[in-house]
């Protein structure tokens, strides 16, 4: 249920109210300002012209595990990777991180 219980303990009475129902209160024209912080951007989601052909990259599958392989194909929407044990995988772009070796 999205609803909140609010408890007045002074007059002792409960009320249910469904989250949609909440107005915050005004602020304290006496209170002093908050520092507010820029909310940091989105990371950008990577796109076809981030990956080359020959480069190493992970996903996760639909079991979320982590699948690494190497990109042998550039698609429009989709790259091709083969994590060389005799599959390949067409993997969107968004789906795709870089992997480095160490």
């Amino acid at each position: 249920e999205a609803q909140v219980t609010l408890q007045d303990l002074r007059e002792r009475k409960e009320w249910k109210l469904p989250y949609a129902a909440i107005e915050p209160p005004p602020p304290d024209p006496a209170a002093p300002p908050q520092a507010v912080e820029p909310e940091p951007p989105a990371p950008t989601r990577p796109t076809r012209n981030d990956f080359r052909c020959g480069e190493k990259v992970a996903f996760e599958d639909k079991y979320l595990q982590t699948v690494v392989g190497i990109i042998v194909r550039i698609n429009s929407r989709t790259a091709t990777i083969d994590p060389g044990d005799g599959t390949h995988w067409r993997v969107g772009f968004a789906l795709l991180r870089h992997v480095l070796d160490v």
